[in-house]
């Protein structure tokens, strides 16, 4: 924490970001990109677009389908949360009992590593919840949808109940009805296929922290940190 004040370069840039955010300016390579975009169209992210072992460029695997309404709220809130559960875990795990610490005082005590895994994690399960929670229909958010709970309960009950006596025309008819529904946000299965996405797109970074640590551990271990 005593280092953070000679950290020039992040603190150049936390003031930067708003001031471009609110003059809505950009320079250097983020201005010609910027322009190649909105001036000529261009979609396929330029000669800083990320390419596969193949060369062609990456395409996401992760984007929400067409007919999710794309809201605020939904990027915003795990973020929020992500903050509040990191710092309450370091503060927790900084927390000697006696009473008298400051709030610095228990940052520079904290578990750094619990506080990031276990925020971390309550971070993703509290996200998979707030959308679990979410309803998307016609463009609509809802939420607590409690008669499209009981709803899709009973079509769930009467899919299982007929599942064996269907008919085709049954089938494409009950299928065109499902549509009209209110449907989850991001179903189970979703949340977890982007849990893992997002996993491998980090797995590098985790490496680094991990034999960062290690190596600050082993350093501590043969007495160099003194």
């Amino acid at each position: 924490l005593e280092t953070i004040k000679y950290r020039y370069y992040c603190i150049y840039m936390l003031m930067l970001m708003p001031l471009l955010i609110a003059s809505g300016r950009d320079f250097g390579p983020m201005l010609i990109a910027e322009r190649r975009t909105k001036v000529y169209g261009r979609t396929d992210g330029g000669p800083g677009a990320a390419l596969n072992a193949e060369g062609e460029v990456l395409k996401s695997n992760n984007t929400p389908s067409e007919d999710t309404p794309c809201k605020w709220w939904n990027m915003v809130f795990p973020i929020v949360m992500l903050v509040v559960y990191i710092f309450y875990l370091l503060a927790y795990t900084g927390d000697d009992g006696s009473g008298s610490q400051s709030f610095v005082d228990k940052m520079q005590n904290a578990d750094a590593y619990s506080a990031l895994l276990w925020g971390t994690m309550a971070a993703a399960l509290t996200a998979v919840g707030f959308y679990l929670i979410q309803d998307k229909h016609m463009d609509r958010i809802i939420f607590f949808n409690v008669k499209g709970y009981i709803s899709r309960a009973k079509r769930g009950f009467a899919s299982l109940k007929n599942k064996f006596r269907r008919t085709p025309d049954q089938d494409e008819n009950t299928e065109g009805e499902e549509e009209v529904h209110a449907r989850v946000l991001m179903s189970y299965s979703e949340a977890m296929t982007s849990f893992l996405l997002g996993m491998e797109k980090i797995f590098g970074a985790i490496v680094v922290l991990t034999l960062a640590w290690a190596s600050g551990a082993i350093m501590s271990a043969v007495g160099l940190g003194k």
